[in-house]
């Protein structure tokens, strides 16, 4: 897994880490990273592309990562929040549009409710 972050301290807020994550595929989702990346501070935001597939979030299907992940939700007492449109778009017909792109929360005070894409064409 790879992974950026900073920390944002806010007046009046504790300091939140933000980490931009990408697990490429086919690699699984280990628990150790994400355990060590909700070690780095008391209220983190984890978001990008874990390649992590679940109906639950509007997948066409699961994948391993995305079993595991939806697993460890409640077993590591994080929130998992999905955009309402699906962020990847393969080029070979035969392969359904998915979501792959998730962020996880851990220790947020903030009322996240939603997530949504932005598309540059930079």
């Amino acid at each position: 897994m790879e992974a950026t972050g900073c920390r944002l301290a806010m007046t009046g807020h504790s300091i939140l880490v933000i980490v931009l994550v990408y697990l490429p595929f086919p690699k699984r989702f280990l628990r150790r990273d994400l355990r060590a990346l909700f070690a780095l501070g008391d209220a983190v935001i984890l978001f990008g592309d874990f390649n992590c597939k679940n109906i639950r979030w509007g997948c066409p299907s699961n994948n391993y990562n995305g079993i595991k992940i939806d697993e460890l939700e409640d077993r590591l007492d994080f929130g998992i929040i999905a955009p309402s449109t699906s962020t990847c778009f393969p080029h070979i017909v035969t392969h359904r549009p998915s979501t792959i792109d998730i962020a996880l929360t851990k220790g947020i005070a903030l009322n996240f409710n939603s997530i949504g894409t932005i598309r540059s064409h930079v």
